[in-house]
Formats: structure tokens, sequence, C-alpha cells
């Protein structure tokens, strides 16, 4: 943090692009960052706007948001610690921009001596980050908005907004953003949001709640804003060029001349700066980017390989920031997201026992809707690009718990699905018995067959070399038709039918089946629907697992296999020409 004390004898030289310098300069209580793809959201924005916001209001509470704890343990905070460790020179002397120990503390219940105490006790010191004037961020996720209730916090920092509820958030979190002393609601960041995310695939499944607070965006007092923190700005810098021109000066009249300019400056300064902060206060600015505001540091090469390596709607997306509303007409006509995902993936009992400084791996033994006890059913998709989704049945067969997804590609093949699962269920599984459900290929010419007959069997023996016992199905069976295939998936989708289960997917372990379960189109050869498998030409392996039909073919499998027959009085009759599933 900060510290008055502090004399600096040079401006340090900090490289920012076009829209971070523009984010710095506006500055504003609500910031909303709908940027693409490597355009620096961490380094730009997040980072350097906590900074600030710790300082303007010591020993306040400010929450750190993301869908997910696991997210936040992983990923977010780590990427945000790394920004507080960049060095820089102060004094002349290389030091971190943040030293742990020293300007802050992670998961600390004893705080050092120096530093102040935060306004209220800490509720949750293993998951909070301790600033040494007092202020602090609180962990929290939108899945678990609870985890808020009776708190009041005077900043949210959420990142990847796309992935977060929007209702939840606007219901939950922000209500509590509230109650402070009468000095701390003077700051601008005051009851604020700061907000980064690339922009949302609606398509996929990604909210798009942020998109809203664009139009409250005012443009004119935007304008102000730059303008006078322009004015601001070049006043701080002029005075510190005076004050480091008087160091060589000896004339009284060229010093009496400098006094009074820096006198007339920090008059200035006086009467601009209260002005500034009432206008930050009441601002909202929604600043949306693309990738291509970086080009300078990026370069033509990053472009081409983003260009070769994604489709086009993912380019036009991550790399251009263009919004992609279309969803295309489906092949699971009857899936709704909202119904068929489950939220609550973990047991935050055990996740919050957990310290922020430990390095924490997800395993199995954190999901809410795993057994130990209970047999895994595995759907298979071999091939160049192979993937697995692992299910449970629940309430005794009512309900099918899709709880995690796996996937390898070329050069990677069997052994390293088998490796990944081990990895994730080893240690926890205590029933060790796994129905393996292959793509059923009566319908496969001779290769294909014996192709995909080799790759189920070397997947059960490198499951079976770690322990678990392998039940292999499918072999042999009848030739399954899309359309077949298409009547079922209506049927347990559409939940009608008491026989069959309620399919469930978690949408945090399983999140590129679920994108590509919305993507996933349908077509119709000689009056057949058919699932379309064009993209799994037109992707790259590496893009597969959340933009192909890879994922929804292994769960096809598994639901079939498991289902297929019971339901198979109600698959003849319903017709075959059934019309296009068009969503609006």
């Amino acid at each position: 943090m900060s510290d008055k004390n502090q004399t600096y004898d040079g401006f340090e030289q900090y490289y920012m692009n076009s829209v971070q310098l523009l984010a710095t300069v506006i500055d504003p209580n609500m910031l909303y960052a709908e940027w693409g793809r490597a355009t620096g959201k961490t380094e730009g924005i997040m980072g350097p706007r906590i900074i600030r916001v710790m300082n303007d209001m010591p020993g306040e509470l400010s929450f750190l948001v993301h869908k997910t704890y696991v997210a936040l343990l992983t990923n977010v905070w780590p990427n945000i610690q790394a920004y507080f460790s960049r060095p820089v020179v102060v004094g002349g002397k290389t030091r971190p921009m943040l030293e742990y120990g020293v300007d802050y503390v992670v998961g600390e219940s004893r705080l050092p001596s120096h530093f102040r105490q935060p306004r209220y006790p800490l509720s949750y010191a293993k998951h909070s980050v301790v600033f040494r004037n007092g202020s602090h961020l609180q962990l929290v996720s939108s899945d678990q908005p609870e985890s808020v209730a009776g708190r009041n916090a005077v900043h949210a920092f959420i990142e990847e907004m796309k992935h977060n509820r929007g209702e939840k958030l606007k219901t939950r979190l922000f209500p509590s953003l509230r109650g402070a002393g009468a000095d701390i609601r003077k700051s601008p960041y005051y009851e604020g949001v700061t907000g980064v995310s690339d922009t949302a695939r609606v398509d996929l499944g990604e909210d798009d709640w942020f998109e809203d607070y664009e139009k409250n965006v005012n443009p004119d007092l935007i304008a102000e804003i730059i303008t006078v923190s322009l004015e601001i700005n070049q006043a701080l810098y002029r005075i510190h060029s005076l004050q480091c021109k008087v160091r060589d000066l000896k004339d009284p009249v060229a010093l009496e001349s400098i006094r009074l300019e820096v006198e007339r400056l920090h008059h200035k300064l006086k009467i601009w700066r209260p002005r500034l902060r009432d206008m930050r206060r009441n601002a909202v600015f929604y600043l949306r980017a693309s990738s291509f505001c970086n080009k300078d540091i990026l370069g033509p090469k990053f472009f081409k390989t983003q260009l070769d390596t994604l489709d086009m709607d993912e380019f036009l997306t991550a790399i251009c920031a263009v919004r992609h509303k279309e969803v295309t007409n489906k092949f699971f006509a009857s899936y709704d997201r909202e119904r068929n995902q489950f939220k609550d993936s973990y047991i935050y009992d055990a996740i919050m026992r957990l310290n922020l400084r430990d390095h924490f791996i997800l395993t199995a033994r954190y999901l809410k809707h795993y057994s130990k006890t209970d047999p895994l059913y595995i759907g298979y998709d071999p091939g160049n690009f192979s993937s697995i989704i692992v299910s449970q049945e629940k309430d005794y067969g009512r309900e099918l718990h899709i709880i995690k997804e796996f996937w390898a590609y070329f050069p990677d093949d069997q052994q390293s699905l088998a490796q990944q699962f081990y990895q994730f269920f080893g240690s926890d599984a205590v029933n060790k018995t796994i129905y393996l459900y292959p793509d059923r290929a009566g319908n496969k010419k001779r290769e294909e067959l014996e192709q995909i007959t080799t790759d189920s069997r070397t997947l059960q023996r490198a499951l079976e070399s770690y322990g678990f016992s392998v039940v292999l199905f499918n072999e042999g069976q009848s030739t399954i038709y899309h359309w077949q295939q298409f009547k079922l998936c209506l049927l347990l989708f559409n939940e009608t039918k008491s026989y069959l289960p309620k399919i469930r997917i978690d949408e945090n372990e399983c999140k590129n089946l679920c994108s590509a379960i919305l993507i996933s189109p349908l077509k119709k050869t000689d009056g057949k629907i058919e699932l379309d498998k064009s993209s799994e030409v037109k992707e790259p392996l590496k893009r597969q697992a959340g933009l192909t039909t890879q994922l929804p073919s292994a769960m096809i499998y598994l639901l079939w296999g498991l289902y297929g027959d019971i339901a198979r009085n109600d698959l003849t009759s319903i017709p075959d020409d059934l019309p296009d599933n068009f969503s609006v």
C-alpha cells in the first residue's frame, strides 16, 4: 500500500494500452470492462483498482467474486497475487509492488503488529486478503451468495462476469454493498463495482447480464471526468517536474517564480480534486474492446495464430468482442439448462476449512453429488479426440447425475484419460466398479468397428491398471441411428415419462459438455434427423471440448446404453419426420 511519507526520485515508466489508460483516467464508481482475450484485464483493471480501492477506504471490506470458490482458489487469486509481486523500482531499489507480510497478508487470523485492524473483525480469515491499512478482500462465490449474508462491503470486484449468474449478483450480492463511516461514503469507489469479462456467448449458455449496464453510461459526465482527470494529472506531473528543477537552482528570482507556480497548481488541485471525486462517485462506465487494442504488444502473429486455431464464431467473440446471439437449430431440442444443469457442485464445508495460502487441488472428495460407495457410469467417445463423461445414479435410479468430464487428444491416448480419471477419483473411491458405455457401433464400417472395439478395450485395461473393475457394454449390439438418439434425448430432457430418470449435469465440472450441448446442431438427410458432426472436422483438436459434438456424443452413448431398451416402445411411437426445432 502507498506510504504518504515515501518520497520518489522520479516517475516510473509504465506501459498501458489505450483501453487500460482510458479505464485509469476515468476510474468511475462502477466500471464494467468487456474486453477480448489478452487485453490485460488483470494488469490494467483488476489489480490497479484493488490497490486504489484498498487505499481509499482503509479498514473496510470488499468482495472478490467469481462463480465458484474453486476458481477463486485455483485461478483468480493466484493471478492477482502474481500482479502484486511484480517488481517495481522505489527510491532506486527494486522490490515487489506489494510485499507479502509488509503490505498485505493472506489467510491470517493474527495480523502483523504494524497492520491497522479492520473496522469489523474478519469473518472468514482463511479466505481473506488483508492490507496493512486494515482494508480487506473476502472471497465470495456467486453460487454461494448466502456467504455474504449480514456482511456490509464497500466494493465488489467481479471476475469473468459472463460465468456469474446476473440474477444472483443483483439480488444477493449488490444489496450487501452498503454501510460505512461518513468519511468512507465520500470515496468515489463506495458502493461501486469493478467487473471484467470476455464477451459472453449466449449460445454457449454464458450470461450477458452485464451488457445491461452499457445503457447507464452518461457520455457527458464521462467526458467531463476525462477533462478534469487529465488536468489534475498534468498538474501533478508539473509539480513533480518543478520540484526536481528546484534542486539545481540557486537564482532567488527563479526559485520564487517556481514557488508561486507550485502554489497555484496546489490551489488548482485543492479545487478540482473534490469535484473529480464527486463526478466519479456518480459515474458508470462500460468499456468494450477487442484484442486489437493490445496489438502493439501482441504482434500480428498472435492474431494469425488465433484466426488459424479458432472457428469464426469463437474468433469474433473472444478476439473481436462481437456479441454472438444466434441460437442454432438444436439436436437436444428439449434441453433446458436451468432445469437440466445444477450449480451446487461442491462441499463448501470442506473447502472453507482450507486456507487461502494452501495449494488446493480439486478431487472427487469435494463434489457434493459424488458418492464414493456407488459405482460410476461412463460414456466414452473414442478417436483422435477422445472423451468420457462420468455419472452416478441417484434416488434409487430416479435421477442420473453427470458429475465430471475428461478428454484427451492426439498424441495423448486412453492412458492419459485413465490417468486423469484416477487422479480425480482414485484416492476417494470405495466402490471401484465402472460401467463403460462406448459407441454402439453396429452401423460402422468393419475397420471403424474394429478400431472402436480396440480403443474401448484399451481404455478398459488402462482403468483396470489403476485398480478399477470395468464392465464393458455395447460390443456387438445392434445399430442405433441418430434419429433414435434424438428421440430418446427428447424424452429424457422433457421429463414427461415417469419410468425415465431426470438427467442433471454439473455445469461447473462439465462446463464443456454443457456448452457443447447448446450448440450441437441438427440436420436432416432424406427426411431423417441426424446429429451434425461437421464441427469435429472444422475445429482443431485442442478446441473441440466445448465447441463440437464430441462430449455430447459420449453422453448419448451412455444414455442409450442405460435407457434405450426400456424406452423402446415410446421411441417407435414418435414419428420420424419431426419438424425443425428452431429455438428463439
